[in-house]
């Protein structure tokens, strides 16, 4: 069990090197899997989702960050969500633990083999968690803790509290596991964003009282998004950059500046047509560490 001094004992890993992001070519709301999406369906418009998803990729480019690219599959509307087809985990020595994830739904299920298959033709191969541990969708429920071999886990939600100690199994690897209350938060991506090994942005209400009080316990600083935005604009679906950059969902405008005043420089991004399938920022990317093999014409 960790204590507020794990710091003294928690492995470093090295700073990763890019981001993973998934054409948006076809993107669209066509059930309901999350409360977002509940009177979606036939709303999204393609172009506009396309300018959001170009803009959220050019602003990772002006800040240094390499991106790469995977085409989205015919009939898999969600996959440009790809924070969730694997779990990416760092080593101390460099490189990655890449664990495939277990989906609730099937036609998410299909994204995992097609996100899988391009870390293994870039030289890192992928692992699978044991048959009956339970679900578990990638990073909307495994945040990293960055510089740091450690993990945070929701379950409650979306995966199980089985699968992630299956995950700290297979990796030799810390999860500290999060319950979550309600339906509305159904990922931890959606109520918590890790800032940097010292610091939260956090949407309480989504937690329980014993998974409140761990995070205070881990993280000295917390900074609290303001709650109608978390609600309405997923404002918590936020990413951290190693500068001190936090991109933000753009309509998050109050939590934005909380985050200022706590000395983070938040960097406002409009992906606001991926709100309405449940997804902003955070889940629109996946961190990748420096790849064995070089970049292929579809990268970018």
């Amino acid at each position: 069990m960790l204590d507020a001094d794990w710091r003294d004992h928690v492995p470093t890993t090295a700073p990763w090197d890019g981001v993973l992001m998934c054409t948006p070519d076809h993107f669209d709301v066509i059930d309901e899997k999350n409360v977002f999406m509940r009177g979606q369906q036939g709303r999204v418009d393609r172009a506009r989702a396309k300018d959001q998803w170009d803009e959220l990729a050019d602003t990772y480019r002006a800040h240094g960050v390499r991106v790469h690219c995977i085409e989205g599959g015919a009939g898999l509307e969600d996959m440009v969500f790809c924070a969730n087809g694997v779990c990416v985990l760092p080593r101390p020595e460099g490189g990655a633990d890449v664990v495939r994830s277990r989906m609730n739904h099937p036609s998410r299920a299909r994204e995992v083999p097609l996100v899988a298959a391009w870390f293994e033709a870039r030289g890192l191969p992928t692992r699978g968690l044991p048959e009956g541990c339970g679900p578990l969708e990638g990073h909307g429920d495994v945040l990293v803790v960055p510089g740091r071999r450690l993990l945070l886990g929701g379950h409650g939600g979306r995966s199980s509290r089985p699968a992630l100690a299956a995950l700290a199994d297979l990796c030799g690897i810390p999860v500290v596991p999060l319950a979550l209350e309600g339906s509305r938060f159904y990922h931890l991506d959606t109520c918590l964003a890790v800032l940097d090994e010292r610091s939260l942005l956090v949407h309480p209400p989504a937690f329980t009282g014993d998974a409140l009080a761990t995070l205070q316990q881990l993280f000295p600083r917390i900074v609290l998004a303001d709650e109608r935005e978390a609600a309405e604009h997923l404002a918590v679906n936020a990413h951290a950059l190693s500068d001190g950059h936090v991109l933000v969902p753009a309509q998050a405008t109050r939590t934005a500046g909380r985050l200022a005043r706590a000395g983070y420089e938040p960097l406002l991004v409009d992906v606001s047509e991926f709100h309405r399938s449940g997804g902003s920022v955070f889940c629109l990317r996946l961190d990748t560490p420096s790849l064995p093999h070089a970049p292929t014409s579809a990268e970018r």
